[in-house]
């Protein structure tokens, strides 16, 4: 059975782990010369599903921390698709701060992508209370908006583009998580339908079983 899960407590965390994963890309400028900047492995969803391999059968509070972290990384990545050009530092970088040059809007979009609708996917499975929902999607406007204000180059385009992949993603995962309610609720009643196993009878074996080892017992008491 699910715990139920604190409204309060998943704000506090939500929030914070929101902003963690906010700047956590950028984490990797302390490490630039091995990394590089726009690194392939901050500016990416690699964090977060370490954490979730790691912390898959952990409380909801956990869940709700990994939340936040995927939502905060799909808003950076969704605003580094509106760089003021595409080089230099906009490039992702391989270890040794090798770029990966015209990929690199494709691999930011995908990670984007992957992290909102990831973001979406677990809140859903983690409660189905419209409260919870709508805290979600308000929290993450805020501060989307305000982090698209205070960027320098196309803040309207990142602001559309956050608002677009965020409500996108948010009802593809609502509707694939009914999907699998619905199939699992089907396969429970296939369950309760199907008729018990008949236990087969052990007639047979014990009929032929313990003449032929009475048989083998005084061949080899006889020999």
């Amino acid at each position: 059975m699910q715990k139920e899960i604190n409204y309060f407590n998943f704000l506090v965390f939500l929030i914070s782990s929101f902003f963690i994963g906010l700047f956590f890309p950028d984490f990797d400028q302390m490490f630039q010369s091995l990394l590089g900047h726009r690194s392939i492995l901050t500016h990416s969803i690699l964090l977060p599903y370490l954490l979730y391999i790691y912390l898959e059968k952990k409380e909801p509070r956990v869940k709700t921390i990994l939340i936040g972290l995927l939502l905060g990384i799909g808003l950076h990545l969704s605003a580094d698709l509106h760089p003021k050009s595409w080089i230099g530092f906009a490039l992702i970088k391989l270890p040794f701060n090798i770029s990966i040059g015209g990929l690199s809007p494709i691999w930011i979009g995908i990670n984007a992508i992957a992290a909102l609708y990831a973001a979406a996917y677990f809140l859903n499975l983690l409660t189905n209370r419209k409260l919870f929902w709508i805290s979600y999607l308000v929290i993450a406007l805020v501060v989307g908006i305000t982090y698209a204000d205070a960027e320098r180059y196309n803040e309207g385009s990142i602001a559309i583009t956050f608002i677009v992949l965020l409500f996108s993603t948010f009802f593809v995962a609502k509707i694939k998580s009914k999907k699998n309610l619905i199939q699992d609720n089907q396969k429970i009643e296939k369950v309760k339908k199907k008729p018990p196993k008949k236990k087969k009878s052990r007639f047979w074996v014990y009929a032929i079983g313990i003449p032929l080892a009475f048989i083998l017992l005084i061949i080899i008491l006889g020999s």
